[in-house]
């Protein structure tokens, strides 16, 4: 039997990765094509090509103008051509094509494969209903995965084969790969600067906020630094805005940030987040992390996909104009534990559970058995 994995964003590929895992042990051959980016969640399955990284990082038609003309000059129109024939020329080839993404997934999935399932992640009742434009492309999957109850509930009112088994973004946390270096019982602050090409730009914001938290607070700071962003770039601008480097950590008098790829043991450790991401401010939330977040200049976290991440996870994530009010915002719920535990409370509903990887390979290999 042979898998086509199509995913389109850094979380997407992170579920397409999970689950060529699952299936890689019961046989199955796999390819995988990650529309945006170098797809380097992927390790020891195929990759179709081209592959290619665009200033926006996937964001030029959900973001500014200014990205969207960006990429168009960056040569997106050839790409999406070069795209569309890669997957053409995939059709005969795969029992099945899986879509991790939104219907513009599914849909390029389709070019490849007549039989075709959605894992969609992308929307929700609770911040985007599915227009009837994009239901009627979902028709043409065999099997809808949601990402929350009430999602699958309207879908299959609409007469669509959604169901849901669980949250597949929750899937996705890797585990812990050792004990971060915390004291004990400390209150801890984890910064989220994102995994796109802002990310660098992100993170010398969220140092301001750091300053602003530690001037009134004993929290410990951790950052989760996403393989995409080099390490050598974070001294180097930290440095340039009055940071010194010791060790894993950044020093700025009596305040200091421990740098961890450990994403896992990051998250787990966590009191509270200030987020600029799409999947980790999400994910955080969904393990009970109060997420504060505010919206900056670039390709991601604008006005508009804040907004929506507010009304995806309700309660879970307070959303503030800068950073000096997101910095307070911190303060507030370090103080406060009893809202802390009702925002945790939210973040966790909203977010679901595990388990959603586990049954779209577990319909794959019903597949394979017909």
């Amino acid at each position: 039997m042979s898998v086509l994995i199509v995913s389109n964003g850094h979380g997407e590929d992170a579920v397409g990765a999970l689950l060529a895992q699952r299936l890689t042990a019961s046989g199955v051959t796999l390819s995988a094509y990650p529309l945006v980016g170098t797809g380097n969640a992927y390790s020891h399955i195929k990759l179709l090509e081209p592959r290619c990284t665009f200033p926006s990082g996937g964001f030029g038609l959900r973001g500014s103008w200014s990205g969207l003309a960006a990429d168009l000059f960056a040569g997106f129109i050839s790409h999406w051509r070069a795209q569309r024939a890669a997957l053409v020329g995939q059709r005969g080839k795969h029992s099945v094509a899986v879509a991790i993404g939104d219907v513009y997934c599914l849909w390029m999935a389709g070019l490849a494969s007549e039989r075709r399932l959605l894992v969609a992640t992308a929307k929700s009742q609770y911040n985007e209903s599915h227009r009837w434009i994009e239901r009627r492309i979902m028709r043409r999957a065999a099997a809808i995965w949601t990402r929350d109850e009430p999602t699958a509930r309207t879908l299959a009112d609409h007469g669509l084969p959604a169901r849901y088994a669980g949250n597949p973004m929750m899937d996705a946390i890797p585990a812990p790969e050792r004990p971060l270096s915390v004291p004990p019982g400390a209150s801890v602050v984890l910064l989220l600067p994102g995994s796109r090409g802002d990310a660098l730009a992100n993170l010398m914001r969220l140092l301001k906020a750091v300053q602003r938290v530690g001037a009134s607070e004993r929290a410990v700071f951790v950052c989760a630094l996403p393989h995409s962003l080099q390490l050598s770039n974070v001294i180097h601008a930290a440095s340039a805005q009055g940071w010194t480097v010791k060790g894993e950590h950044l020093w700025s008098g009596r305040m200091s940030v421990l740098l961890t790829r450990d994403y896992g043991s990051a998250l787990e450790s966590a009191t509270v987040a200030v987020g600029l991401a799409g999947t980790a401010n999400e994910q955080a939330a969904g393990r009970g992390k109060p997420v504060v977040a505010f919206p900056v200049p670039g390709a991601q976290y604008t006005r508009r996909f804040m907004d929506q991440q507010q009304r995806l996870l309700g309660e879970a994530l307070i959303g503030v104009e800068n950073w000096e009010l997101a910095a307070d915002a911190v303060v507030r719920l370090l103080r406060d534990p009893h809202e802390r535990e009702r925002r945790s409370e939210v973040g966790r509903q909203r977010m679901g559970l595990t388990g959603a990887v586990e049954s779209v390979a577990k319909e794959i290999r019903s597949l394979d058995a017909t």
